[in-house]
């Protein structure tokens, strides 16, 4: 059911678009203009600098496409074709699903143009054999990370393109290349998902395109919410811009909102464990319905989609995951998949898929996870419900979030409480320890799944922590031990989030070693490097064990160090003795020198004349004790150092 707000139709446009582009909107059934496209097509056309804030699913794609597509026609028409190498306007979208999105809407339309004007040409010819013209042959490209730069630029070269469609950092490598493509002819800049750009840090990358564009151009902002920082931009890059505000009113309450009137947004009270039976019961209860599914993290995509897909009762589903980790053209495969799947489909999904992403009659958008970033969750919402279609959304909640129902609606977003699905209305009688019981089990018996279910709840923990409005979602009044319950895990990993806090989980008594993959290769790679690791192992035991055995090399005792101590302060009194007795002697005319030989007398005088000779016998000594040791310890065995007796008589 379709019942959008129509502003009008396309061929009573002021000033008016040309032939092929209405040949083309009737072709593809757009006859009436949403309120976003009738307010924003005549601004652009009229070279007026636009900044566009619509809600999700207003039609704000068409609201600059239509302008770029009549601009380039209208060139070709004054005589003022683009060169090869020329470009006349660039599109920028944050994602590579969104820019694709874009991309494949302006194919549609330029298919439908070149027939149409192929078509008026021939028509022409007819009714004037001397008419001259030609088609105006319309090109556009895509430039998004993932691609080959350098094939992409070879077939830029080698086709050309008026219209080119990219994210910024694959955009801003190619401006800076220089020769790739000129932009002296540019006329028309457009920002799609312009509060996404700035979100994901795009601002310098921004504003260094803008500063290789002429300045002489038309420029458009498009978003469903505007922030301070857009704002910013705005200064910057647009030149006295006309501000489209379109709002939505309760037609029953009569109040502002920043969502579709016919997306019904409701929200459910549950535990942390009766979140994977609720989300079934509502799957099995919706069975022919189109689904997306959002959880906080890629890791936790990851992990539920396997477990969601393993899932005996829900073996009518098909399930598809989508994620920013993934490889650029696995995810291509999985958008273009899900977006031609019928009914009984679900999509897994992180806040990738939230923003922009126009996928073909998704009845329901469940959130498993409220988004780290509250701006996402209309957006997310905003999945379903597109142009006029009647949609559904809901949002799985603790107790202890319930305040973000009135956050959401002081942002404009409101919502309605539904009850727990009980068994008796889906006529499925599962219980909650029954479902998480039969998850964890699957973990015993599949280590790929038992390891992805750790990575999850560690990644949720951290997102949780790290949450934008951490004044309601308060990880201090987590049950820790319950969200690991719903996750299925065998035991709680350690992280320094858990430190501090008393978990009550009582972990499982298998041995997770002997957890096996069911993948044969991985479990023959896992048991080889366990069987390398335990050789590691064993060589440095025995290394250790060698070496312990080995007898040690006998070292001079503590013992022996006192005892040579002993007899240096022996020596030295017996020293001191003498030197009093001789000089009594001296004093009473007694003393008699023994005189042995001339030398003998001469280093004795020399003796006690200097004031040091004890220290030098001392020094002397030390150096014939220290050199003893070391022979000692060379020659492994304890060498006792003897003094002669005669070395006390001098």
């Amino acid at each position: 059911m379709e019942d959008i707000a129509n502003a009008g139709r396309w061929d009573a446009l002021n000033p008016p678009l040309s032939a092929p582009i209405l040949d083309a909107l009737r072709t593809l059934s757009f006859t009436q203009m949403t309120p976003v496209q009738a307010s924003t097509v005549p601004l652009f056309m009229k070279n007026k600098d636009v900044v566009v804030e619509a809600v999700t699913g207003s039609g704000k794609t068409l609201s600059f496409v239509i302008p770029i597509l009549e601009m380039l026609l209208r060139r070709h028409r004054d005589g003022r074709g683009l060169l090869k190498n020329q470009i006349g306007a660039v599109i920028i979208s944050p994602t590579r699903e969104l820019a694709r999105q874009i991309y494949d809407v302006a194919t549609t339309f330029l298919d439908a143009i070149n027939t149409a004007a192929t078509a008026e040409l021939e028509q022409s010819e007819n009714q004037d054999d001397d008419f001259q013209g030609t088609i105006p042959a319309l090109q556009h490209m895509l430039f998004i990370g993932g691609n080959n730069v350098q094939e992409d630029v070879q077939r830029f070269q080698r086709e050309g393109a008026q219209l080119v469609i990219g994210t910024p950092g694959r955009l801003d490598d190619l401006l800076k290349r220089g020769a790739v493509f000129s932009t002296k002819e540019l006329e028309v800049l457009v920002l799609d998902e312009a509060d996404r750009l700035l979100d994901m840090g795009f601002e310098h990358t921004l504003t260094s395109i803008i500063q290789r564009l002429p300045k002489q151009r038309r420029t458009g902002l498009f978003s469903a919410t505007m922030s301070d920082a857009l704002n910013q931009l705005v200064r910057v890059g647009l030149r006295n811009p006309v501000r489209v505000q379109v709002k939505v009113e309760s037609l029953t309450k009569q109040e502002e909102q920043c969502t579709p009137s016919s997306l019904e947004i409701g929200y459910v009270i549950c535990t942390p464990e009766q979140k994977l039976v609720q989300l079934m019961r509502f799957l099995k209860r919706e069975k022919d319905k189109k689904f997306i599914v959002y959880f906080a993290t890629c890791a936790c995509v990851d992990y539920f989609f396997k477990v969601l897909s393993n899932l005996r009762d829900l073996k009518e589903f098909s399930f598809h995951s989508l994620h920013g980790k993934m490889d650029p053209k696995r995810r291509e495969a999985v958008y273009k998949k899900f977006t031609s799947a019928p009914s009984s489909s679900i999509l897994v999904c992180t806040d990738v898929a939230a923003r922009g992403l126009d996928i073909p009659d998704v009845d329901y958008v469940i959130q498993f996870d409220p988004p780290q970033d509250p701006k996402s969750f209309a957006h997310r919402c905003g999945r379903t419900a597109r142009l006029g279609r009647e949609g559904k959304a809901v949002v799985f909640l603790t107790a202890q979030e319930d305040t973000y129902v009135e956050f959401l609606r002081i942002r404009k977003v409101p919502m309605v409480e539904h009850p727990l699905i009980s068994d008796a209305e889906d006529g499925q009688k599962w219980a909650e320890n029954d479902i998480l019981e039969a998850v964890r089990k699957a973990n015993t018996k599949d280590r790929d799944l038992y390891e992805r279910s750790t990575k999850a709840f560690v990644s949720w923990v951290r997102s949780y922590s790290e949450h934008q409005a951490n004044y309601i979602f308060r990880f201090k009044d987590v049950d820790v031990a319950a969200v690991a319950r719903a996750f299925g895990l065998l035991k709680l990993p350690k992280m320094p989030e858990l430190k501090p806090l008393k978990i009550d989980f009582q972990p499982t008594d298998i041995k997770i070693d002997s957890i096996k993959y069911k993948d044969k290769a991985r479990e023959k790679q896992r048991q080889a490097k366990i069987a390398k690791e335990k050789a590691l192992a064993d060589g440095e035991a025995a290394k250790r064990d060698k070496k312990r055995k080995q007898k040690p090399k006998e070292t001079v005792s503590w013992s022996q160090h006192k005892e040579l101590k002993e007899r240096r302060l022996e020596r030295r009194e017996k020293k001191e003795k003498k030197r009093v007795a001789i000089a009594k002697a001296k004093v009473e005319g007694t003393f008699v020198p023994k005189i042995k030989n001339t030398m003998e007398l001469d280093t004795s005088s020399k003796r006690t004349r200097g004031s040091d000779s004890d220290s030098e016998d001392d020094w002397e000594e030390m150096k014939l004790e220290a050199r003893a040791l070391k022979k000692a310890k060379k020659g492994g065995e304890t060498r006792h150092l003897e003094m002669d007796s005669s070395s006390d008589s001098d």
